[in-house]
């Protein structure tokens, strides 16, 4: 039988079958939120949650080893190989980091040969706000939820940013929020709770570097198994056309030709490496050999081209002529 045709038979028992944890919570834990869309466990980035029932019963997933949620793609991942989410244009350009384990504390920042670092907000009561590139207080920035939880007195009666918007921005009358915009040309600035010009691109939204949009991968597909096109024993089951629901395989097998397989999946490239005290880079070859893959702890692949003349050497991890 299909792996597709049992697919709503195993989800009740997906607790059991593959090792989760299954929590009873009150009904406001999922109330709001989108069944089967995975969304982030609050304090800890190698674990997230899934709403399995509107009445508030979720289940609650450790990300596979070396791997971390990340909010964007809804799925657990490895760091982005090469340069982070952003390109680095110039000395001291930040960027959040996706997926952190200290929650809006983390960011990457450029250096002067074009590679980056990652540093974190170190006072206790600054969050980074990617709009703007820097750590501010905590008072101007709200780290958990999509938008200020009004119903807190903490929020109450303040304006606060709106986290995918420089113009746009909420303010909490009382308990009721309310969407605002600035005008043309200007951004919300928390400090000042007003709107400022945005001058020299003060406030800037981050264009995340992304292999699938999240949003219309299964339009015409539902009820297709596609394939996680960054790590080879995971994939997305596509509930309906605006809800992927991913899932790493069981027992640590592939991801192959929409069922989970004992057989090493042709797309993977760094998932079976196994990694020693240094954790130094490895070369590993590409279908084509005028190439090759770096393979780093806890990122993505990165492609590299051997030079002219030469191709990469298997044997010895390396291009040669």
């Amino acid at each position: 039988m299909r792996l597709g045709i049992i697919f709503r038979l195993l989800i009740p028992t997906a607790g059991i079958l593959l090792g989760w944890n299954v929590n009873h919570v009150h009904a406001a834990e999922c109330e709001g939120r989108d069944l089967y869309v995975p969304y982030p466990f609050p304090g800890n980035a190698k674990k997230y949650k899934v709403c399995f029932s509107e009445t508030g019963d979720f289940k609650d997933y450790d990300c596979p080893p070396s791997l971390r949620f990340n909010e964007e793609t809804r799925r657990c991942m490895a760091y982005p190989g090469g340069n982070p989410i952003g390109e680095c244009t110039k000395e001291g350009d930040k960027f959040e980091v996706i997926p952190a384990d200290d929650k809006c504390l983390q960011y990457f920042e450029c250096n002067d040969a074009g590679g980056f670092g990652m540093d974190s907000c170190k006072d206790g009561d600054e969050f980074f706000n990617p709009l703007l590139g820097e750590c501010v207080p905590k008072a101007e920035y709200y780290c958990d939820g999509d938008f200020p939880d009004c119903s807190k007195s903490n929020f109450q009666n303040r304006k606060w940013v709106d986290k995918e918007s420089c113009e746009s921005y909420y303010e909490c009358k009382g308990d009721i929020i309310v969407s605002l915009k600035c005008p043309s040309g200007m951004f919300f600035d928390a400090q000042t709770q007003s709107c400022l010009y945005n001058t020299k691109d003060a406030c800037k939204v981050p264009t995340p570097k992304s292999d699938l949009n999240i949003e219309t991968m299964c339009k015409g597909k539902v009820g297709k198994f596609l394939p996680d096109p960054n790590y080879c024993k995971a994939y997305y089951y596509c509930v309906d056309e605006s809800t992927p629901y991913w899932s790493p395989c069981a027992n640590d097998r592939y991801f192959e030709k929409e069922t989970c397989t004992q057989t090493r999946a042709s797309s993977c490239i760094c998932e079976d490496l196994t990694w020693g005290e240094s954790d130094s880079p490895v070369n590993v070859p590409h279908p084509d050999k005028t190439k090759f893959y770096v393979c780093e702890k806890e990122r993505q692949a990165v492609e590299k081209s051997c030079p002219p003349g030469t191709t990469f050497n298997a044997t010895k991890k390396m291009c040669a002529a």
